[in-house]
């Protein structure tokens, strides 16, 4: 179980803060939840059941720093994974921004860094749905970056577009 003040990822909410365990009454029934609050994104806050096992799925614990440096560094970040048929590519994009899978989050913004690169090279335009799901899913890394390394926002985002550029 998570414990107040530890840092999570919470599915495509990014990262948050466990504030607390609270019990609720729902339907006349006593209920514990996980109170989260959003970490650097405003000031939204969660509640988690915790004897929902969908909703506790979507709680990851934040990489360490040797984690972190460990994935962005590993050969399964490399491969590149671009889709061509564009309604698999957003199905399956769609799956991986809710799925707290750092290495195909990781994956995917660097395929999607190599493909807005190919396009400018020859005076394209990205889709606009791969610029939404880029946009998407570098939020959530950032974020994890920023609080694993201690970074402000655009500090993490430089960091990641230049590891990601260098592999």
């Amino acid at each position: 179980m998570f414990q107040a003040g530890e840092l999570v990822i919470y599915g495509a909410h990014g990262v948050c803060r466990v504030v607390e365990q609270v019990q609720r009454i729902i339907d006349g029934k006593a209920q514990l939840y996980l109170a989260l609050v959003s970490v650097g994104q405003g000031d939204s806050h969660y509640f988690v059941p915790t004897q929902n096992p969908a909703a506790m799925a979507k709680l990851k614990r934040i990489l360490s720093k040797q984690e972190l440096e460990a994935v962005l560094g590993s050969e399964e970040v490399r491969a590149d994974s671009w889709i061509r048929d564009e309604n698999q590519r957003k199905q399956s994009y769609r799956e991986l921004i809710g799925s707290g899978d750092r290495v195909g989050l990781i994956r995917m913004v660097r395929t999607l860094y190599r493909h807005k690169e190919a396009q400018a090279a020859a005076g394209r335009k990205s889709h606009q749905c791969d610029e939404n799901f880029l946009r998407d899913a570098e939020k959530l890394l950032v974020g994890e970056v920023s609080a694993v390394l201690n970074l402000e926002v655009e500090q993490a985002r430089s960091y990641l577009q230049e590891k990601l550029r260098n592999l």
